[in-house]
């Protein structure tokens, strides 16, 4: 998860005094060890799983402080497409520039949280701060994505738990929140753009035409990845479980 770019990612750094050689011949000695015990155990999964982790946390040391090198790996240009030269929108760039340089290197899920969206007294100057915040690194994101031949193959969705009510909350400045009928959208991974699903009632407060739910874009995004939402299948302290409770229905028409 993406939420301040600025502090990288916790607990990348060597230990205190340690050398890279000197880490490397640790690390390699781990490994030596670690292989040698799970030889002695008849079941060994659940160890061998823990032995990834920390090789993959391992990895993360080497890789997280290039990743993060930004500032002398991005030309003006990039910066300028994702807002980064704006004080208001500088965060949310970098943020967003973060997460395509991580899809770049393979990874596989990146979320980015831009938080501060809870208008209840002030939604006129929260939302045009939140939007100067926003609207170009999300432009800039999908730009440099498609330019680089990723888009297609990266899923972008934009969304939150609700939207805020059309009547006010209070005062006429609030608004309050809005599970009922409100907006995300999907570009990428193969996704049909410029269409709209769905409406709202005149008032703009509940969806009344081709309603969906969150478990819906759920099965939607499990769809796009190539995974069947039906058959997905978990344990959870004994019981199966699936993330969509039975009741998602892939959205076809966003990819028709």
């Amino acid at each position: 998860m993406v939420i301040n770019p600025a502090t990288g990612i916790k607990f990348t750094d060597r230990p205190a005094g340690t050398t890279q050689q000197r880490r490397t011949q640790q690390l390699r000695l781990l490994e030596f060890l670690n292989e040698n015990h799970r030889k002695n155990k008849l079941n060994a999964d659940a160890l061998q799983a823990r032995i990834k982790s920390y090789e993959m946390t391992a990895n993360m040391q080497v890789a997280a402080p290039e990743l993060f090198d930004w500032k002398t790996k991005e030309s003006k240009a990039i910066r300028m497409l994702y807002g980064i030269e704006h004080e208001n929108s500088h965060e949310t760039g970098v943020a967003c520039l973060m997460g395509r340089r991580m899809v770049e290197r393979g990874v596989r899920f990146v979320q980015i949280r831009v938080g501060g969206w809870d208008a209840h007294g002030n939604i006129k100057s929260n939302h045009s701060r939140q939007a100067a915040r926003t609207d170009k690194p999300i432009a800039g994101l999908l730009k440099d994505l498609k330019q680089r031949g990723l888009l297609d193959s990266t899923l972008v969705v934009w969304a939150g738990e609700f939207g805020r009510t059309p009547t006010m909350e209070g005062t006429a400045n609030g608004r309050d929140h809005s599970p009922n009928g409100y907006t995300i959208w999907m570009a990428g991974g193969g996704v049909q753009g410029g269409q709209i699903l769905g409406q709202t009632d005149d008032l703009g407060y509940v969806a009344t035409e081709r309603p969906v739910t969150p478990f819906d874009y759920h099965a939607t995004i499990l769809a796009a990845l190539g995974i069947d939402p039906g058959n997905l299948r978990f344990n959870h302290l004994g019981r199966e479980e699936t993330p969509l409770f039975n009741d998602g229905a892939v959205i076809n028409e966003v990819f028709a």
